[in-house]
């Protein structure tokens, strides 16, 4: 007799492996939704991230620039910052009949403030200038996009604000407390913010803010040559 079933091949799932590969299946079809929603979250904090770290050098970038218009004797190159006069006497005032504040080390090329004989002070903040100071920015809007900022991923908008902010009365006193207010005129503090936006769907959105101050110190002189 012939055995006719010896030979053959088995071409069909049997029921048990049908059901293992429906519920593997279902489980992906179900956990796909997941991993999408997780890439989403990635994307938008790298999105944050592109715009702290713009809004960050933009900062540092700005800070680098001199404290006021009149810090360095006008029309210098390379001159040496100075700390100003504050209308009112500020709250650091000028050691009388020298060229140092309360508080400078009265030596050579240490800081100090502009010349006793001819002092200069610090004025009304006044943006839109040509970035020869801090001032300079106050008001200005800045927008990244392709192609000036090729890599980002969206367009960003910044927006720099300079403003004088209001000092403690007394820096002599055991305990200081600035609430860094916004001073009623001019002040040796001076605060830095940027407005970050970006752009989604065609509309503007505030993404980031971040602050930075800069205070009227002036600058340490460095060696040069003379005549």
């Amino acid at each position: 007799m012939v055995n006719f079933t010896q030979g053959k091949s088995r071409n069909a799932f049997s029921m048990i492996e049908l059901i293992f590969a429906i519920v593997i299946i279902s489980i992906t079809v179900f956990a796909l939704p997941l991993v999408l929603l997780q890439n989403a979250d990635s994307q938008e904090m790298s999105l944050k991230q592109e715009g702290i770290t713009l809004t960050s050098t933009k900062i540092s970038q700005i800070l680098t620039f001199t404290w006021d218009p009149l810090s360095s004797p006008l029309g210098a190159i390379m001159s040496t910052s100075n700390a100003l006069d504050i209308a009112g006497g500020g709250t650091a005032p000028r050691v009388a009949g020298t060229d140092f504040r309360v508080g400078h080390f009265q030596n050579e090329l240490r800081r100090r403030m502009t010349p006793a004989t001819n002092p200069r002070f610090a004025g009304a903040i006044v943006g839109g200038g040509t970035t020869g100071s801090v001032n300079d920015f106050d008001g200005t809007a800045v927008t990244l996009g392709a192609p000036t900022a090729r890599g980002f991923k969206r367009d960003f908008r910044l927006t720099t604000t300079v403003s004088y902010v209001a000092e403690p009365a007394n820096y002599a006193a055991t305990t200081i407390i600035n609430n860094f207010g916004t001073a009623s005129g001019t002040s040796n503090i001076k605060m830095v913010q940027i407005s970050t936006d970006e752009q989604i769907n065609g509309a503007w959105t505030p993404a980031i803010q971040l602050s930075s101050f800069t205070s009227n110190i002036g600058e340490a002189e460095f060696f040069k040559r003379r005549y």
